[in-house]
């Protein structure tokens, strides 16, 4: 028995240590952001970060300087949650009016121009549907698929296109979140709530299959994204909340390993969304999104909130 414990304790040593430390990399001196949604901009090497409580989106600079970019209520901006960068430059915003309001049931997704830090497109919906419009994916063709978390479904704005239009069915993906491709992009990884799991939707035909596994519970990702061979997921909606590193097998089709890149960090409070970029993948590690869900837009205990944290883990190291 002390042999088996032994080993025990072994393997479970050996687990912590292959994890990473994440390091903080900026920090936002504005407790009451409640951040969701963060993006990056290779060409100056800015960083975007969205807020649900102020409607606003901020800029950090390559120097790690922070201002606001899109001020609160800008364009009708409602609670910004994910963004993209594209490669003409622009961001991409989904955001959705408060889940309390129920009479405007807004959801949106404003276009900027980054050199101009001017709206050049926005897309509304309103029906006498639910909806938010929870996260997005550029593909290399200029193509933008968009999860609705309430619909349960995905968008799609075609490229050079002005109109939004459904791309697979209300209730056909439970609860889409975070959202990524393969790596030939002929399908986009959605993360669900239901029993797909990830979700693997074919681009043309719109075929939705499971991300097949053999053991592994793969539900409830905020974030998804992409890194060579493998998916990296933010995990908040099981705890312990954590930076998971997703193996896939060469046709992209099965989850070969699931190995943490980090958890229980100290500073960890809903982290939610993350980006891959000069190697490392930058997350929001404090949302403290649940300050606020729940309480008809107002704080819960805003002597308990923090400032918020960026944090980054590099990707050569863990891989």
């Amino acid at each position: 028995m002390k042999r088996y414990c032994f080993l025990f304790l072994y393997l479970l040593a050996e687990g912590l240590l292959a994890q990473q430390k994440p390091e903080i990399a900026f920090t936002i001196e504005e407790k009451d952001l409640i951040p969701e949604g963060i993006a990056y901009n290779a060409v100056d090497k800015s960083f975007y970060v969205s807020s649900i409580n102020k409607r606003k989106i901020i800029t950090i600079s390559a120097d790690g300087k922070v201002s606001d970019l899109i001020a609160s209520g800008d364009n009708e901006i409602e609670q910004v949650l994910g963004m993209k960068v594209d490669a003409k430059g622009f961001l991409w915003a989904c955001n959705n009016t408060p889940e309390h309001d129920t009479v405007n049931r807004i959801s949106n997704v404003h276009v900027y121009d980054l050199r101009t830090k001017k709206m050049v497109m926005r897309f509304k919906l309103v029906d006498d549907r639910l909806h938010l419009f929870n996260d997005l994916y550029i593909t290399k063709a200029g193509d933008v698929f968009i999860t609705d978390t309430q619909a349960s479904m995905l968008w799609v704005v075609r490229k050079d296109s002005k109109t939004l239009e459904e791309f697979t069915k209300p209730g056909s993906l439970t609860w889409a979140n975070g959202i990524t491709a393969s790596q030939d992009e002929k399908f986009l990884l959605v993360s669900t709530t239901g029993p797909l799991g990830i979700a693997m939707v074919d681009t043309q035909t719109k075929a939705i299959t499971p991300l097949l596994n053999d053991r592994y519970m793969m539900m409830g990702f905020d974030g998804l994204y992409r890194y060579n061979n493998t998916l990296i997921g933010v995990q908040n909606t099981f705890f312990p909340e954590s930076i998971q590193k997703i193996v896939l097998t060469p046709d992209n089709k099965r989850a070969e390993k699931i190995d943490f890149l980090c958890e229980r960090d100290a500073l960890f409070n809903s982290p939610t969304t993350g980006v891959v970029a000069d190697g490392y993948f930058y997350f929001i590690a404090n949302s403290q999104l649940l300050q606020i869900i729940g309480n008809q837009g107002k704080i819960k205990e805003p002597e308990k909130l923090n400032d918020t944290f960026i944090m980054k883990i590099k990707l050569s190291e863990a891989y």
